[in-house]
């Protein structure tokens, strides 16, 4: 284990490799490709110069969002990459590696903002059921996807990707998700059903054809988000009015019709799996699996009657 001086020799930039290696080693991948873009945003930043705690100042942190800017990124990356500064900035205080002082970060004032709109209703979601996709598999697969994470109560394409035979406990799916470890139960519907009779293998333990492998990499991984977000974007094309679907619309367009139909805050954050107050603004004790189930066919009723009339073909 490297010691405090030693850290500190290397400068912002060494510990920024440091906290990269331990959110990757915890299982943290996505975290860490974060904290690698932004090291690389910063050492392309300060150049050939070595930068010591000691210069990460309010103007530096200016400078540093003002050459951000230049590159002409959008106002979320930006905050992205200044977010993840900060983090590494506070984690460096808590270590005894910088001495309190001044906050640089204390004026600066970046918030995300919603580039579009994350979530779609039911009449976009129909409009897509009703695609004539046959002779185009790839988009079809990719309609499928998106279908079974609506009717699963939104689940997430890391945890699609990673379902196994092993998850099917009788009629429910149940699952740890990836992100947080939580488990979730899903009542498997007849419609659900049908896709993954349609997508069945005897050769593969994989309830869907997503990876080559369940232990395959986190790059691997990342290759097969950009292709299934790749193939949304041109099913969202084809729409009548055409929309910008990714893998993240299907868990909100889920989320945003529990809300519409009024089900408790309680529910839609136990069948996302959240795990914070800060992430749903309420989380209550347990409930009743069947008050989720019954929330959850009441939103995809629509979809449970298409494809319940597809003749699936395995």
């Amino acid at each position: 284990m490297e010691t405090t001086g030693k850290i500190a020799d290397k400068g912002v930039l060494g510990y920024m490799d440091s906290l990269e290696r331990d959110k990757y080693a915890s299982g943290k991948k996505g975290t860490a490709s974060l904290y690698k873009a932004t090291r690389n945003q910063l050492a392309l930043f300060i150049g050939q110069r070595k930068l010591d705690f000691k210069r990460v100042n309010t103007q530096l942190v200016n400078d540093f969002v003002d050459h951000l800017e230049s590159l002409n990124l959008s106002r979320n990356s930006v905050s992205n990459y200044t977010s993840i500064l900060r983090a590494v900035y506070n984690c460096a205080l808590s270590e005894n590696l910088i001495a309190p002082g001044e906050n640089p970060f204390q004026k600066l004032r970046l918030r995300p903002v919603q580039s579009y709109k994350r979530s779609v209703g039911a009449d976009v979601i129909k409009e897509m059921t009703q695609m004539d996709l046959k002779a185009n598999k790839s988009l079809d697969f990719a309609r499928d996807l998106f279908l079974f994470s609506f009717m699963a109560c939104g689940m997430a394409f890391v945890d699609l990707a990673h379902l196994t035979y092993k998850n099917i406990h009788g009629n429910e799916l149940v699952y740890s998700r990836v992100k947080t470890k939580t488990e979730i139960r899903v009542k498997i519907t007849s419609g659900m059903r049908r896709l993954l009779e349609k997508y069945a293998d005897a050769n593969s333990n994989a309830l869907f054809p997503i990876l080559k492998t369940l232990d395959a990499s986190y790059e691997t991984y990342k290759v097969a988000l950009r292709t299934y977000n790749r193939r949304l974007g041109r099913i969202g094309n084809k729409l009548n009015c055409p929309v910008k679907l990714t893998s993240y619309v299907a868990r909100h367009s889920w989320a945003m019709s529990a809300k519409e139909n009024s089900a408790p805050i309680s529910v839609i954050s136990q069948a996302l799996g959240h795990t914070s107050e800060e992430t749903t603004r309420f989380y209550l004790k347990e409930l009743d699996q069947s008050i989720i189930d019954r929330v959850n066919m009441k939103i995809i009723g629509f979809v449970e009657k298409w494809v319940n009339k597809q003749s699936i073909k395995n």
